[in-house]
């Protein structure tokens, strides 16, 4: 999947002096403006890296997955806040509550570490997928989708998935929701990626699977919306190197993907509006009063709500603002966090104990620090901070992306090509989330195991053919 590669200069002399640079001004000039720049410029940097990615074929790595996460995740979500939520003259840090110093210094500290991280990640860790990867797919790979979509339908008709997700009862997720929350979205993914390389009746058929999963992501969430687009982006340029689109066919096609993202976000925020003040409420149930709401023309409250919730959910900084500033005068938990989150990951069935340690990486911060939080934005960064305030947030995104780039090794070791790159695809999928906390990463890399079972079965199947299958530059099999 990799071949050896000469470091590029961009990603370990460039983007982490301009990282520095820029983190290193705001955090000893921590001004409401200096929080503004450095979020832009980390949201630059970031986006770049994901289009050099999608558009460009360049290498994989997962400690750049992390920064795209990180540096998108914070800085965009700041620069939205900044440019949309209503504020006059107040700083964007006291709209939220917060110190414009202390958000101005954790947006400092988030380009530094992120500056290492790409640095590290170009100079030592192997490459995932470089440009010339390329990866055929059979009717075997059919049947995964066709498997995969009948198991999330199960989910929702067995409300193991519903409106955001998957369910949990009393704080326990059972195996197979579990199993869910990485099949969906790598099945997405793989009809993607499948749709452009098969052509005649199946292409027809993956269309129609394609659509119909697309709908099925909108009641999960609207960050699943863009997080599932985004890993099926990544999938799509795994396939053999395709001619290059006309510019403006690429134009149309952009835009009506935005377009569908904005309609299935805002169809997700009325479902959501919908079930406010009512408990219990099932998803059919949200579908009917989100349908009779909208007939009713009882819009506009909904409208002005989402615009409000758009201003501000996505400014991210406030958590891991406070935590640094209290780690930085105040004893940190020492690794009591990790050990708790490692703890989590642990199934059910093989610690008889486990109902008595479900808690939250909030209640280490309320117990360390002496805060108060119910539900924030977790991450590796909120992670690190708890345990070892800036030091952990420089070392614990290197060492869960040496993790991770471990767990892909062992899948590419020991499984065929296709369910190896299906098991990678989870694995980036989890690096790509900005707030998923140090458990998240653990159970990702714990499943991922439990995954390549379920692969492994699919993918040792005989290949067989279909009836007008033809995939992309072969004639169509009529026998």
């Amino acid at each position: 999947m990799n071949h050896e590669s000469t470091p590029r200069r961009l990603y370990w002399i460039d983007f982490p002096l301009l990282l520095a640079t820029v983190g290193l001004t705001t955090w000893i000039f921590p001004t409401d403006t200096m929080t503004f720049v450095g979020a832009l410029a980390g949201a630059g940097v970031g986006l770049y890296t994901l289009w050099e990615i999608i558009g460009r074929r360049a290498e994989i790595r997962f400690a750049h997955l992390f920064c795209i996460a990180n540096l998108c995740g914070y800085g965009l979500g700041t620069v939205n806040s900044w440019l949309t939520l209503p504020r006059g003259n107040l700083p964007l840090a006291r709209c939220f509550g917060r110190d414009p110093e202390a958000v101005a210094t954790v947006m400092g500290a988030i380009l530094i570490c992120s500056g290492l991280l790409y640095a590290l990640g170009e100079l030592y860790e192997p490459t995932v997928f470089d440009h010339a990867f390329s990866l055929d797919v059979d009717n075997r790979t059919i049947v995964f989708v066709m498997a995969g979509v009948s198991a999330v339908i199960a989910g929702f008709a067995f409300k193991k998935m519903g409106f955001q997700g998957i369910t949990s009862d009393a704080g326990h997720v059972g195996f197979f929701s579990e199993l869910l929350s990485w099949i969906f979205p790598t099945v997405f993914a793989v009809t993607a990626l499948c749709f452009l390389e098969w052509r005649g009746m199946t292409k027809l058929f993956l269309s129609a699977m394609l659509l119909a999963e697309f709908v099925l992501i909108i009641p999960t969430g609207r960050r699943n919306l863009i997080y599932f687009v985004l890993l099926a982006m990544i999938a799509v340029r795994l396939g053999p190197p395709r001619r290059r689109m006309r510019f403006s066919r690429r134009v149309i096609y952009a835009s009506a993907l935005a377009g569908a993202m904005a309609l299935g976000g805002t169809a997700f925020y009325y479902l959501r509006y919908a079930g406010w003040s009512k408990h219990q409420i099932s998803l059919p149930e949200r579908i009917s009063l989100a349908m009779t709401m909208y007939e009713r023309g009882n819009t506009g409250k909904v409208n002005d709500a989402l615009q409000k919730n758009l201003e501000k959910r996505t400014f991210v900084l406030g958590y891991v603002s406070d935590l640094l500033d209290a780690s930085s005068r105040k004893p940190t938990a020492f690794g009591a966090n990790a050990l708790h989150e490692m703890q989590l990951a642990i199934p059910s069935a093989l610690y008889d104990d486990k109902a008595g340690v479900l808690y939250s990486e909030e209640t280490v911060a309320n117990n360390t620090f002496g805060f108060a939080y119910k539900d924030e934005a977790n991450s590796v960064y909120s992670a690190g901070l708890i345990d070892f305030g800036f030091a952990g947030m420089l070392l614990y995104p290197v060492v869960i992306a040496f993790l991770f780039r471990v767990a892909a090794g062992a899948a590419r070791l020991y499984l065929r090509k296709e369910p190896a790159t299906i098991v990678i695809l989870c694995l980036i999928y989890n690096a790509l989330l900005t707030e998923a906390g140090l458990s998240t990463r653990f159970l990702a890399m714990r499943d991922s195991m439990i995954y390549a079972v379920f692969l492994w079965a699919i993918f040792e199947i005989p290949e067989f053919k279909l009836r007008m299958q033809g995939k992309r530059g072969e004639p169509c099999q009529t026998t």
